[in-house]
């Protein structure tokens, strides 16, 4: 049953500097302009980075081609942009993620539906500072999370949500899944008949008790 009246996203996020001031966020709907603007302002710095699971990702491409995968499979993506205040007032982007809404809920004991975060990506702090004004850069790494719980739970999938874990992530990216407070489905554990992909131990989950933790914990921010 879907949540009522809806949860909100989150207009709030902790500072990267300091994580006890909040800095004001928005969520829209991503668009092809949003995309390429994304492409051309983070894409050159992420690329250079090598820790980041999302280094050689090109948004404009990964947008309309997840519209097409998941038209073919009877299913839609939502894609976001995270923007946040600058300097001037003005919000810019400093967030992205494609979900895919009605997928196979990963633990297999619990049958349902859920939303999948294919992709998420948040700026690099440094661009945002230097070239966006930006001094007080938001932490989006659970309010990423949040989104597409909120969209989950708004659905009617009771907050469940999946993911998969980039490799080029390493053990920091399962790192801070696992500190978020998601499970993780332990390598050759079963998935659900429609997921293809083979497990290979980077697969997480929250289910409908832990989907209501994470959300509650934005709430006072919504």
């Amino acid at each position: 049953m879907a949540s009522s009246p809806p949860r909100r996203f989150a207009r709030r996020a902790p500072s990267k500097v300091n994580p006890d001031r909040f800095v004001d966020i928005r969520v829209t709907d991503m668009t092809a302009g949003d995309a390429l603007w994304w492409d051309r302002k983070f894409g050159p710095h992420h690329a250079r980075d090598r820790k980041r699971a999302d280094r050689f990702w090109a948004w404009s491409v990964l947008l309309p081609m997840c519209h097409l995968v998941q038209l073919a499979k009877r299913r839609f993506c939502r894609p976001l942009v995270i923007w946040t205040r600058a300097d001037n007032r003005r919000f810019v982007r400093a967030g992205m993620s494609i979900l895919i809404d009605d997928y196979p809920h990963l633990d297999i004991t619990d049958p349902s539906q859920s939303n999948f975060l294919w992709f998420i990506s948040a700026g690099d702090s440094a661009v945002l500072t230097k070239e966006l004004e930006v001094s007080d850069p938001p932490s989006l790494g659970r309010v990423l999370l949040d989104c597409a719980v909120v969209l989950s739970e708004n659905s009617g999938f009771g907050g469940r949500i999946g993911l998969h874990a980039a490799r080029q992530g390493g053990q920091r990216l399962l790192d801070f899944y696992v500190k978020c407070g998601l499970a993780n489905l332990s390598q050759g554990t079963d998935l659900p008949p429609l997921v293809t992909r083979k497990n290979d131990g980077r697969f997480f989950y929250a289910g409908v008790s832990a989907a209501a933790r994470l959300a509650a914990l934005l709430d006072p921010d919504r």
